[in-house]
């Protein structure tokens, strides 16, 4: 009777353990870096917070061929709210897919970037599909002000949804 009872605690333990790991696991990876700047106050340097989704993420400049997009929301090319940014994500189902609700936002919703302790407000404008080779929405539009979060269509991977904002004047 002992041993089964000791072998059932062990059990309870292992998977209490497991269950902990996983949760911290999943809630590590969905942390905003933070880093110490020279007055000792720490901030994140790169934030897209959309309320409405209950999504805030740190962002990153995508490396050359996407490969870090599998884990984390990414830039392309520029990170400048006077000029158009674009951010990339998943969507679907499973880990990384930071952007599986963005199907869900409408005209004036608001987003928000953080960049280095600054809040930028953005304001939906419009939402919209473009076929996966759609390279025209990369094109640098300078003075633009325009904030583009991209990821596939639900059901079809040869599309990409766009949701499209602009700076508030705020």
């Amino acid at each position: 009777m002992k041993k089964r009872l000791f072998s059932f605690i062990i059990i309870i333990i292992y998977f209490s353990a497991s269950i902990y790991l996983i949760n911290f696991s999943f809630e590590t990876t969905n942390t905003l870096a933070t880093y110490e700047v020279n007055n000792g106050h720490a901030y994140n340097e790169k934030i897209l917070e959309i309320p409405k989704i209950n999504l805030k993420l740190e962002v990153i400049k995508a490396d050359e061929d996407f490969g870090n997009l599998n884990n984390n929301l990414v830039y392309y090319n520029y990170f400048n709210p006077d000029n158009k940014i674009i951010i990339f994500g998943h969507s679907g189902v499973g880990f990384g897919t930071y952007f599986n609700r963005l199907d869900e936002l409408n005209i004036n919703d608001i987003a928000y970037l953080i960049i280095n302790g600054k809040k930028y407000y953005y304001y939906v404008n419009d939402v919209y599909e473009v076929s996966k080779n759609a390279t025209y929405i990369l094109k640098n539009e300078y003075d633009s002000k325009k904030l583009l979060l991209v990821t596939c269509v639900k059901g079809d991977k040869n599309k990409r949804l766009v949701v499209e904002l602009s700076l508030s004047s705020n």
